[in-house]
């Protein structure tokens, strides 16, 4: 079986829009990683971030 690169979890700042790729924050036994969200944007400041897959459900 070929190997599909895992692909990490994306956060949208829920200020500004921009998007950061999650850092590995846990390797599991399976070989997969558990990502978390930066702590602070880069670009605006805010804490709030949302996971990409949420991002269409995500009100102010």
């Amino acid at each position: 079986m070929a190997h599909s690169p895992e692909r990490p979890e994306l956060y949208v700042c829920g200020d500004c829009q921009i998007v950061y790729a999650g850092t590995v924050a846990e390797h599991m036994e399976s070989g997969d990683h558990v990502y978390e969200s930066p702590t602070e944007c880069e670009v605006c400041g805010a804490t709030d971030f949302v996971e990409n897959s949420q991002w269409p459900h995500h009100h102010d």
